[in-house]
């Protein structure tokens, strides 16, 4: 039990989601990381937007997979 009346707050480094077709598929990709899914060409980070987007394989089911 905490003894403190500060809350926690979780902090994610992470980028948004542009979408909902891509924040369903970071859930389902949970365990891996931005960098590994746009390698495998799923999602595609924007820096400069600070967003995460749909890649060139997003609707490739053996491309999510095989990520298992």
């Amino acid at each position: 039990m905490r003894k403190s009346n500060t809350p926690v707050v979780a902090v994610r480094n992470d980028l948004p989601s542009a979408n909902e077709d891509v924040a369903k598929l970071r859930l389902e990709l949970s365990h891996c990381s931005l960098g590994a899914l746009e390698e495998a060409g799923l999602v595609k980070l924007d820096w400069e937007e600070q967003t995460v987007k749909k890649g060139s394989n997003f609707n490739d089911e053996k491309t999510r997979i095989s990520l298992y």
